[in-house]
C-alpha cells in the first residue's frame, strides 16, 4: 500500500474541513420526502390536502444552488399512452390535483427564513422565468416551507 505524503494528506483535511464546514452552513442541501401538503381554506377553517393525505414528492437542493421538486397525488391518475392522446386536460386543475414538477436554482436566507426559487422549467409554465419565494424553517431533518398558517409543506430529509 503506498504512503499519503504529508502535503497530500493535510490537503485532503482541508478539503474535508472546507466540505464540512459548509454542509453545516447550509442545513437545506439534501433530498427531502414530502409528507404533507396542506392550504387552509379561511371560509370552511379546516386544512385542505390537494395532493391527499399522503402526497408522493421529492425536493432536492443541491450544495451548488440547483433545485429541483417534484410532487404527485397519493393516487395519480391510470391511463395508458393511448388513452392520454385522446385526453383534454385542464392544465390549472391538473396541476392543482395529480402533479407537478419545476426545477432551476434556488437561494436560501436562514437569517430571513426564506428560500426563493429561481425556477428555469417544468410544468407549471407561469412559474417559469420567476423567482418563488417561500417562507421556510428547518430544524434538523424536517423543514416546513410555508407560514404554518395558510400553507404548509412538510418536508423530511432523507439524503
Amino acid at each position: 500500500m503506498k504512503k499519503i505524503t504529508t502535503p497530500l494528506a493535510l490537503l485532503l483535511i482541508v478539503f474535508s474541513c472546507i466540505y464540512a464546514q459548509k454542509t453545516k452552513q447550509q442545513p437545506l442541501v439534501g433530498t427531502w420526502r414530502l409528507v404533507e401538503f396542506a392550504d387552509f381554506d379561511s371560509t370552511t377553517n379546516v386544512w385542505v390536502y390537494r395532493y391527499g393525505n399522503n402526497p408522493k414528492g421529492y425536493f432536492t437542493y443541491t450544495a451548488s444552488g440547483v433545485l429541483s421538486i417534484n410532487i404527485s397525488n397519493k393516487q395519480p391518475l391510470k391511463i395508458s399512452e393511448e388513452q392520454a392522446k385522446k385526453i383534454s386536460v385542464n392544465l390549472y386543475d391538473y396541476i392543482n390535483t395529480n402533479s407537478f414538477g419545476y426545477f432551476g436554482t434556488y437561494t436560501f436566507e436562514p437569517e430571513k427564513g426564506r428560500v426563493i426559487h429561481h425556477v428555469k422549467g417544468g410544468t407549471i409554465p407561469w412559474y417559469t422565468d420567476t423567482e418563488q419565494p417561500r417562507q421556510i424553517q428547518v430544524k434538523g431533518d424536517t423543514a416546513i416551507i410555508g407560514d404554518n398558517k395558510t400553507t404548509r409543506r412538510v418536508l423530511v430529509r432523507v439524503d
